[in-house]
C-alpha cells in the first residue's frame, strides 16, 4: 500500500461489484415480472381512472400505460424504498453538490416537464432530487479534481432527454445528460450509468497517442474475450458485449468499473489467461495515471 493513494467511491457505488441481488423474497407483493418491469424504469402511479403502469419506451420520450392494480402499486412503492430513487429534498446534498461543481466550473441543469427530444431546462434547479444529488456529490468527490475541471465537462443534466430519445443517458458535447429514464428507475442503474457517461467524457479527453495503445490492448482483449461485465440496467453478459464491440464504450466502461471496482478489477485481471492478463495491466497502468495515480478499493 505504500506509496499508492487508495480512494473509495460511496458504499453503493461499490455494490456495483457484486452481482445485482433480487428483492422478491425480501419485498412483499414483488414478483419477478414486476421487479424486471421496475428495474427498467417501469412505474404504477395511481389517478382518478384508476392504477396503471408504464413508462418511457426504451429510455426515450414516447410512453406507454396499461391498467395494473392496487397490490402491483404497493409492491411498487415497497421496491422504490428498497433499491429506486424517490424524489425528496436534501438540501445539505443540493448545496454541497452545486458548490463542488461551481468550484470546477460544471453547470448543472434539472429538466422536468419536458415532452420532446430536446429539453428546456427548468429556470431554477430542482431541489427535488435530493437522492441523487448526494450520490451524485459522493461520486464526484471521489473522482479526481483535474477531471471535473478539464473542458469535456461542462454540463450535468438531470432529468428530461437529449439528442437520442431510444437511450436512458447520454454524453453529447460537453454534457453528462441522465434522462428521466435514470431518475426514476433504480439506483443503482442511476449510478453506473453516471459513471459511464463520465468515462465518456474522459474518453474524449485522452490524446490520440493514449487511445492508439489503449486500440492495441483492446485489441488482444477482443480476441480473447476478456472483458468485465457488471450489472445494472442490463446483465453483465450484454455489457461486455457492448464493449467488445464498440472501442469507446470499452473505454467508457472501464472509466466506471476502474472507480467503482477497483478491487474486483485487479483481482480479475490476474485471472485471465496470459496475453490478455498483460492487456489488461497495460490498460489499468494507463488509467491509473489517467487518474492522477489515484486508485480505488
Amino acid at each position: 500500500m505504500e506509496g499508492r493513494t487508495l480512494l473509495q467511491m460511496p458504499e453503493q457505488v461499490r455494490a456495483l461489484r457484486n452481482a445485482w441481488p433480487s428483492q422478491v423474497s425480501r419485498v412483499k407483493g414483488l414478483t419477478s415480472d414486476l421487479e424486471q418491469e421496475f428495474r427498467f424504469g417501469q412505474q404504477v402511479t395511481r389517478t382518478d381512472q384508476g392504477f396503471f403502469m408504464g413508462g418511457t419506451m426504451k429510455g426515450g420520450s414516447s410512453s406507454m400505460w396499461y391498467p395494473s392494480t392496487k397490490d402491483d402499486y404497493r409492491a411498487f412503492r415497497r421496491w422504490q424504498d428498497a433499491e429506486g430513487i424517490r424524489e425528496g429534498r436534501d438540501d445539505e446534498a443540493y448545496e454541497n453538490l452545486f458548490a463542488l461543481v461551481e468550484e470546477h466550473g460544471v453547470e448543472i441543469v434539472t429538466c422536468r416537464k419536458a415532452h420532446s427530444r430536446r429539453s428546456r431546462p427548468d429556470p431554477e434547479p430542482y431541489t427535488g432530487y435530493g437522492m441523487i444529488y448526494r450520490e451524485v456529490y459522493g461520486m464526484l468527490s471521489a473522482l479526481p479534481a483535474e477531471h471535473l475541471s478539464r473542458p469535456e465537462l461542462q454540463r450535468i443534466q438531470f432529468g428530461g432527454w437529449g439528442p437520442d430519445a431510444a437511450k436512458a443517458s447520454a454524453y453529447v458535447d460537453g454534457t453528462v445528460m441522465m434522462y428521466d429514464f435514470a431518475c426514476r428507475g433504480a439506483k443503482r442503474t442511476f449510478l453506473g450509468l453516471f459513471l459511464h457517461e463520465l468515462g465518456h467524457a474522459h474518453e474524449v479527453a485522452l490524446s490520440e497517442p493514449t487511445k492508439d495503445l489503449l486500440a492495441k490492448h483492446y485489441t488482444v482483449l477482443s480476441e480473447h474475450d476478456a472483458f468485465l461485465g457488471v450489472e445494472f440496467l442490463v446483465d453483465g453478459h450484454t455489457r461486455k458485449l457492448y464493449q467488445k464491440f464498440v472501442f469507446n464504450e470499452f473505454l467508457a466502461e472501464t472509466y466506471m468499473i476502474y472507480a467503482s471496482c477497483g478491487t474486483a478489477l485487479r483481482e480479475s485481471i490476474q485471472d485471465f489467461p496470459a496475453p490478455a492478463r498483460a492487456a489488461w495491466e497495460e490498460v489499468y497502468a494507463i488509467f491509473r495515471e489517467s487518474f492522477c495515480g489515484i486508485e480505488y478499493e
